[in-house]
């Protein structure tokens, strides 16, 4: 044992957010632009972190935290570790990219290289680590982050890869604040509660947005018309905004984008600030003061 390396990458959700927490299914992308890396030297002196990039202070700050929780989870609360990790890390937090995500599954490959996780074990460990950042985890995108591929997902564990045949030019770009997840599933779980009935027909809205979008992803190249995506793109939105998140910097910048061409758009992940996610005719051209992610090439 002298040295184990991984590298895990963000993800995007085109539709399914919130309701994939009832059973609803999520329809969920990976995303290879953004990543994480972990480099991990076995040295006999205590266990020390270092990271850099994006929000390097903050993974330095939750590092203790999700040890804690990892060794508490195997009853290992007493365990000393030794050796030197280094993390580069170029995911946001509080975005919807999945930053949370990939430290949990870097750090769950990190234990089963220690031989503390099995091969088997390591979506359910890295599930539950993940509950340290949004109360409960759906899972979805720990799922995403391990396979690498786009998938259909649905709790508890049933796991569908997506052939998608005919990319649109969809483009994330950040809304100026961030989205705590907590708050948000707090937010929806406070709107089901009040209004029972009109939390299952949002309910079932999303999860016709999801399967109107697998039936479209996975169709022909005669299906490329992104006008048939703007219907699905704008019931997305209207679900967030009746969940309530999507007040302030959401809906000024999705009123942006659309002022300057987007055809629709809705937010990724769980709202209330973070990125959105919005459909073009074509290429960008016009040069925004922040940055846009091209999600199809």
């Amino acid at each position: 044992m002298s040295s184990f390396s991984t590298t895990t990458y963000g993800k995007w959700i085109f539709s399914g957010e919130h309701t994939v927490l009832r059973g609803g299914p999520a329809l969920v992308f990976p995303l290879f632009k953004k990543k994480l890396e972990l480099d991990y030297n076995h040295t006999s002196k205590p266990l020390t972190v270092k990271a850099s990039g994006e929000n390097a202070s903050d993974i330095e700050e939750l590092f203790p935290g999700v040890l804690s929780k990892a060794l508490e989870l195997l009853n290992r609360k007493d365990e000393q570790l030794t050796g030197d990790i280094r993390f580069r890390n170029e995911l946001p937090l509080g975005s919807g990219m999945g930053a949370s995500s990939s430290l949990c599954v870097a750090f769950s490959r990190w234990f089963h290289y220690l031989g503390f996780v099995k091969t088997a074990d390591i979506y359910e460990f890295a599930r539950q680590l993940e509950n340290i950042f949004h109360g409960e985890s759906s899972g979805v995108d720990i799922a995403v982050v391990l396979h690498e591929k786009p998938l259909i997902f649905k709790r508890p564990n049933i796991i569908e890869t997506l052939n998608v045949k005919n990319p649109f030019k969809l483009y994330l770009s950040h809304t100026g604040q961030k989205g705590i997840t907590k708050e948000c599933v707090n937010t929806v779980n406070s709107f089901i509660k009040r209004d029972p009935q009109s939390g299952r027909r949002v309910d079932e809205k999303m999860i016709q947005v999801t399967l109107d979008a697998i039936k479209l992803f996975s169709g022909s190249e005669s299906d490329k018309d992104p006008k048939k995506l703007v219907p699905i793109l704008d019931s997305g939105y209207e679900c967030f905004k009746e969940w309530g998140l999507t007040t302030g910097a959401v809906d000024q910048h999705i009123s942006l984008l659309k002022s300057r061409g987007a055809l629709a758009a809705k937010p990724t992940g769980s709202g209330g600030g973070g990125y959105v996610l919005s459909l073009w005719a074509d290429k960008i051209q016009y040069k925004f003061d922040f940055e846009t992610i091209e999600l199809f090439e």
